[in-house]
């Protein structure tokens, strides 16, 4: 079984494969849909939070400039922005516009970099709350009948095409790292993978400010 991930630059050379399979919110197939962020949850958070969809628990745990109080730790309104966020029954990819910054990730008291906000908020946040799923149940028939599983993500892209390990992919700073990418890992390595299961070694101590 070879399972490849790609994004809109591959599409086309995938475009009629037999196990092609959209994993984003505007695939054709219903039972896809059910693959994105957009559309899992709720999800758990931490200190009893909760978020509608995993989209938000993702993006509403980003800290901008704004909402950061004089001690660097999240401010008041930051608070009241974020649980206004993972309130929203509708996935908000940019909550402060696309192309903002946020300085960090906050999460159960922690202010983590973007590689290590993947590593250890979004990456077991999408993978627990996809692994409950009746599409992934069906994603994984599939993957054992399939010559090439290949998983169209936005943000996703044939890493081996160029040259690049999956340890690449996770820990590289200057680009994101699409849903298509989890799925992979836990199709090859089982429905409790961690990011140390494909590194190979402990997190990462990144620097902030990597966003």
């Amino acid at each position: 079984m070879k399972i490849l991930v790609i994004g809109p630059s591959e599409s086309a050379k995938y475009a009629n494969s037999p196990w092609l399979v959209n994993t984003t919110s505007q695939s054709p197939h219903d039972w896809t849909i059910e693959l994105s962020p957009f559309y899992l949850g709720p999800v758990s958070l931490y200190d009893g939070r909760e978020s509608k969809t995993m989209e938000n628990a993702w993006q509403f745990a980003k800290v901008y400039a704004q909402h950061i109080a004089d001690t660097g730790e999240p401010s008041s309104a930051y608070w009241q922005w974020a649980e206004e966020g993972w309130a929203n029954p509708k996935a908000v990819r940019y909550p402060m516009g696309k192309g903002a910054k946020p300085a960090y990730s906050y999460w159960a008291g922690e202010r983590l970099s973007y590689v290590d906000a993947r590593l250890k908020v979004y990456w077991p946040l999408y993978r627990d709350a996809v692994a409950r799923t009746s599409a992934f149940e069906r994603l994984l028939t599939l993957a054992e009948t399939a010559e090439e599983l290949v998983l169209f993500d936005f943000d996703g892209y044939d890493f081996e095409a160029r040259r690049m390990s999956f340890s690449d992919v996770l820990l590289n700073p200057n680009r994101s790292m699409g849903h298509a990418f989890v799925l992979k890992a836990m199709l090859e390595h089982g429905t409790r993978v961690e990011p140390e299961d494909i590194i190979g070694a402990a997190l990462p101590g990144q620097q902030l400010g990597l966003f």
